[in-house]
């Protein structure tokens, strides 16, 4: 498996860094793509440093350096989380301001499965255009909307239930959440 995660400067570093540990723990080859300013969302969020985001990689840039350390046709998806609706804009219009976004707009080119985690809590007609350019453009979309039949209890609950709907579009068998109309 060999997935990039782009990270931008949104908040939801949770999402990002326990989908980093998750395929840090099934060898996962993963590349990260992540903004510069992202790190200190990432440190005021999360109380993480990039030394230990890059110990859970196999590939790490930033997401204004030059080039990808391998290209998009070694990789099997593409997750960016957390995710502006800004930094899809310029991939709705195919205009890539910097490698994250050249990285995912060559993966839809590819027709290689982009995931897109939405951190915004409000969606402007504007947010729901271009997120709807996405899905056309053959994107998921996914919010942070946590699910509470599984009666969560923590954070961690609710956040490894989205990781765990992440893998599950990703065909990543796992056992970290319990499906609609299972037993404990």
């Amino acid at each position: 498996m060999k997935p990039i995660v782009g990270i931008t400067n949104a908040t939801g570093m949770i999402y990002a860094l326990r989908l980093l540990e998750t395929f840090y723990t099934l060898n996962a080859q993963t590349c990260l793509i992540m903004s510069r300013e992202a790190e200190a969302t990432l440190s005021q969020e999360m109380n993480c440093s990039l030394i230990h985001v890059k110990s859970l990689v196999h590939h790490f840039c930033f997401h204004d350096d030059t080039t990808l350390p391998y290209s998009e046709h070694e990789v099997d998806s593409m997750i960016i989380v957390p995710c502006s609706v800004a930094s899809i804009a310029a991939i709705v219009h195919d205009s890539p301001l910097n490698t994250l976004q050249a990285a995912a707009n060559n993966i839809l080119k590819l027709k290689k499965k982009l995931i897109v985690v939405i951190s915004e809590p409000i969606f402007l007609p504007d947010h729901l255009k271009i997120m709807m350019d996405m899905a056309y453009k053959g994107a998921t979309i996914m919010p942070y909307m946590p699910s509470f039949y599984h009666k969560p209890t923590s954070i961690d609950d609710i956040v490894n239930h989205h990781t765990g709907r992440i893998l599950d579009l990703l065909a990543i068998e796992h056992d970290m959440i319990k499906r609609w109309g299972e037993q404990p």
